[in-house]
């Protein structure tokens, strides 16, 4: 997830701009300077985002291949659905 996909998980959660400023306590006006990428966001702001929002930061590595594991099993599992609805 990059931080683009952060701030929709959060504004779909928050469902308006102005409940995720209050949530994370910005005024309305300085969130959309920071959505707009007029002004930089601080590390207490990323971090009430990803609070907000439930996200942590992870190393990708760290759990690919836990990842791709469970990709496959998925794949397995719908791939069995798919042909036993037939």
């Amino acid at each position: 997830m990059n931080f683009a996909a952060l701030l929709r998980v959060a504004l779909k959660k928050a469902g308006k701009h102005e409940v995720l400023a209050v949530a994370l306590d910005l005024s309305p006006s300085v969130l959309s300077r920071r959505i707009n990428g007029e002004n930089g966001w601080t590390e207490k702001e990323i971090d009430n985002l990803l609070e907000y929002t439930g996200c942590e930061v992870a190393s990708a590595g760290e759990f690919s291949t836990k990842i791709n594991a469970l990709k496959e099993t998925l794949k397995i599992i719908l791939n069995d659905t798919k042909d036993a609805g037939r």
